[in-house]
């Protein structure tokens, strides 16, 4: 299988003769919690715009991984997914032993928090907790609406995909999104019914890992970001569920733009443009000032009250936008993938230090776009993905930041999608 297929297939396919239309919804404490009322009159909120550091960087420094021909010998286990099968595996890098955990309907059908696994099997209908040796821990009875986990924010509760389907199975986004209680089984839905909301008809935008639900709630369900268009612009809306209100919005060229919450729930960092010109000839901004902007977007951290601050400035110098956005556990590193350039973009795995402002990028050949980014518990190391064009086979690249070393080896049509630690 092409690997470009593969990802297709895992990040936008169903499986017909595994998901059908007819639903039997487990109970919920409530079917939709007054604090998701959306108020259509809620006057928007502008961010501010924030100040220019007067030492900002351009510059990509840049590393190229040493490469392998075998997975190295760690006292880790992975959490991998088969593009054949779409089975979940745990892959124990000391033993280079695998274990089958059951199979998905999409990638994002499975998620770990470093000591456990969560997974949504297609087969047996049910939502698994997993420890780092395959023992299944717990299930809970999952209904076929349930295609993808968006987030494990705190270790008793999941946050799910509640996928509505059309009468010919196939799927009619957006998702609403269930808060699982996993000791007690209960749950709560929050449904996507927000002001402006993006309508979309022929796919979902680019929303970071949230594109089938637009909606990111932040761990304490009181905060949600979406993507919004009205007559006037397209911009990414900062609500706050609690007052019924918006909070603040960011100006986007089109609905999209990468977004990730960090676990606390303070802030969140988000890819948007500087500014942008609208089809009327009305420019759209984002921060005030005047530096050159040559096209793409950059890294912003956006505080849960909406106070704003530019991280990058590689619009500056390059076309670039940034993907599959990875705090790491010490909230001082993200990694993301980088394209760069138009007529033939590169793809380019970096890390920012939000500190300094440094840009580490690691020059590798990835052909076929953005996958998961993973981070060791210690944040020291981290792992994500490489698809090749000739669909034989994908790549995993580690990286150690404290030794500034990385490798690469070749593996058969897997996608990285956790990071178990035994000794945690």
């Amino acid at each position: 299988m092409k690997i470009k297929t593969f990802i297709t297939v895992l990040l936008l396919a169903i499986s017909l003769s595994s998901c059908t239309p007819a639903v039997t919804a487990i109970p919920t404490e409530t079917a939709m919690p007054t604090a998701l009322i959306p108020i259509p009159s809620a006057t928007p909120t502008f961010l501010p715009t924030p100040t220019t550091s007067e030492n900002f960087s351009n510059e990509l420094k840049c590393i190229y991984p040493e490469e392998i021909q075998s997975s190295p010998a760690l006292n880790s286990t992975l959490l991998t997914s088969d593009g054949i099968s779409n089975n979940i595996e745990l892959w124990n890098l000391e033993t280079n032993k695998k274990i089958v955990l059951g199979r998905v309907v999409i990638l994002s059908g499975a998620i770990s928090n470093y000591q456990k696994v969560a997974l949504i099997d297609a087969d047996k209908h049910q939502l698994k907790i997993v420890s780092p040796e395959g023992a299944i821990l717990s299930t809970v009875s999952a209904p076929k609406n349930w295609v993808e986990i968006l987030d494990w924010p705190d270790s008793g509760h999941l946050l799910i995909s509640n996928m509505p389907f059309l009468q010919d199975g196939g799927w009619d986004p957006p998702s609403s999104t269930i808060s699982l209680d996993l000791d007690s089984g209960k749950n709560v839905e929050f449904m996507p019914r927000y002001p402006d909301i993006y309508a979309y008809i022929s796919g979902p935008p680019g929303f970071g890992s949230y594109s089938y639900s637009l909606t990111a709630y932040d761990s304490t369900l009181t905060r949600v970001l979406y993507p919004a268009e009205n007559q006037d612009s397209s911009f990414i809306v900062l609500w706050d569920i609690s007052n019924h209100k918006e909070i603040a919005r960011i100006q986007t060229d089109f609905p999209f733009g990468d977004v990730q919450w960090k676990k606390d729930a303070t802030a969140f960092i988000v890819s948007a443009p500087p500014s942008y010109t609208d089809w009327q000839g009305k420019v759209h901004k984002n921060v005030s000032d005047q530096l050159p902007d040559v096209g793409g977007n950059e890294l912003f951290l956006v505080s849960r009250d909406g106070e704003i601050k530019r991280l990058t400035y590689l619009t500056t110098k390059y076309v670039v936008n940034e993907y599959a956005l990875s705090w790491s556990p010490n909230k001082e590193n993200i990694a993301f993938w980088m394209k760069i350039g138009t007529d033939t973009p590169e793809w380019q795995l970096a890390i920012l230090e939000t500190t300094t402002g440094k840009i580490t990028s690691y020059c590798i050949n990835n052909d076929e776009g953005s996958l998961p980014i993973i981070w060791a518990s210690d944040g020291n190391q981290l792992i994500s993905t490489i698809a090749k064009k000739d669909g034989a086979n994908s790549e995993f690249i580690l990286i150690d930041t404290q030794k500034n070393k990385s490798a690469i080896w070749s593996v058969k049509n897997q996608v990285v999608l956790g990071w178990l630690d035994k000794n945690r």
